[in-house]
């Protein structure tokens, strides 16, 4: 197994080579693991996302499994031929990405990941990869001997359908339909998408994906800041790095025999991916996420003088857990005392003010009223579009697909969308 070694990690790497299998490997229906040296430069690579997440290597395995290959092997050929012969320039876009599960090793070596085991996540039920391990701890479950670990997987990603950031679309059970006029086939092969902080990889065929390595774990101790010096490329790998970050959606694609002999994975199981309980930021001892929170909010607290805790929880939330980003955030704005910090980033009371000045724009029908009904298409457009700018005056966000899909899950009440949108911002990250 080899990729690109540039020295940025594994994620998101593209596999140059096959796995070597001898003649006796293919004949076999069992699997082998093969611990991987630490000079090898496959675990020089992970170690680098790993310390990047505030995670530590404790072992790698290198899993070989005949039958799985020979799986994934037919689906890549297979693929090959019917995508090419609708579109000649088709790539494979073949990457490695991390999963987290609550399946023991012993079954995931013999059955690998299965699609058919998925819960409902952000984008449907499929098999749910990251390019950052951090976010798959919570999924990463005790073992046989209490050990956590999370996988290295070889992923066919194809041409995936890329949403918007904080878009889901929960209701897909395969790779969405390409809208006309399309090129090659009419599906998407994955789909890729950032509910709130990190990326998510889904594919809908467990075929399409390959588990190499078997990556044993721990939680650092002592979570590392991200310093300032840091490099762009580890910093961008590490911004908004948490447990609190509840919403990537594993959905729990383990080897189906688990729910056979198993029973003591039975209740976890059957909860929704995205719980947010302590129970599911299982496997490694270390400091909780509540932990890890406070010692952010005490940093950021330290460095600014800022005392007021709902402040300093926005702040944190504008630089996406990062305390270095939060303080310059902080730093930007305009000394005029409290309130000059305290206007960005709202409480409730402020929020009104915000939402009154927005409401003193011109009045437009409300939508579902009868005047509503009463406008053109054209009309009913340009009031919406007032809405997405208010919305997007009042939050500081920038997404304005984001905010036309949660002014229609409200029936277009500005009031009840902004005051929504900062609830679920609290609730992803644990704020009260």
């Amino acid at each position: 197994m080899t990729s690109k070694f540039s020295g940025l990690g594994m994620a998101l790497q593209e596999p140059l080579f096959e796995p070597n299998l001898s003649e006796d490997t293919e004949d076999s229906s069992t699997y082998s693991l093969t611990t991987v040296s630490e000079n090898d430069n496959v675990y020089k690579e992970v170690c680098i996302d790993f310390d990047n997440a505030d995670l530590t290597v404790l072992k790698i395995e290198r899993l070989t499994n005949s039958h799985l290959w020979k799986r994934y092997e037919t689906e890549r050929n297979l693929m090959i031929k019917q995508r090419r012969n609708l579109d000649p320039d088709f790539t494979l876009n073949e990457k490695y990405l991390y999963h987290g599960t609550s399946a023991l090793k012993s079954f995931i070596c013999e059955e690998g990941l299965d699609s058919r085991m998925s819960k409902e996540g952000c984008f449907g039920k499929g098999v749910y990869f990251s390019d950052f391990p951090r976010k798959c701890v919570k999924y990463a479950e005790r073992g046989e001997n209490s050990e956590s670990f999370i996988l290295l997987v070889r992923v066919i990603r194809g041409t995936p359908k890329i949403y918007p950031k904080g878009e889901k679309d929960r209701k897909l059970v395969r790779e969405p339909e390409k809208t006309p006029p399309y090129k090659g086939y009419r599906f998407y092969d994955s789909v890729e998408g950032c509910p709130v902080n990190h990326k998510e990889f889904v594919v809908y065929e467990s075929r399409r994906a390959l588990v190499e390595c078997i990556i044993t774990f721990s939680k650092k101790s002592t979570p590392k800041a991200v310093s300032d010096s840091l490099q762009p490329s580890v910093v961008a790998r590490n911004e908004a790095f948490s447990d609190i970050d509840s919403d990537f959606s594993d959905s729990d694609t383990d080897a189906p025999t688990e729910r056979r002999r198993v029973d003591e994975y039975a209740d976890d199981r059957s909860q929704s991916s995205d719980d947010d309980s302590d129970e599911d930021i299982a496997g490694a001892n270390d400091s909780s996420a509540e932990v890890l929170l406070k010692q952010k909010q005490a940093e950021f607290r330290k460095k600014t003088g800022v005392m007021d805790d709902y402040i300093v929880d926005q702040y944190l939330l504008r630089g996406n857990l990062s305390v270095s980003e939060a303080v310059r955030l902080f730093r930007e704005k305009p000394k005029d005392g409290e309130l000059a910090y305290r206007e960005e980033i709202p409480g409730r009371s402020e929020l009104e003010l915000e939402l009154e000045q927005a409401n003193k724009r011109p009045e437009h029908p409300a939508p579902g009223s009868s005047e509503w009904q009463r406008l053109s298409e054209e009309d009913k457009e340009e009031v919406i579009k007032s809405l997405v700018d208010d919305f997007l005056s009042v939050t500081g966000m920038t997404e304005k697909d984001y905010a036309r899909t949660r002014l229609s899950s409200v029936n277009y009440s500005l009031d009840h969308a902004v005051l929504a949108h900062y609830e679920e911002i609290s609730s992803e990250f644990g704020i009260v």
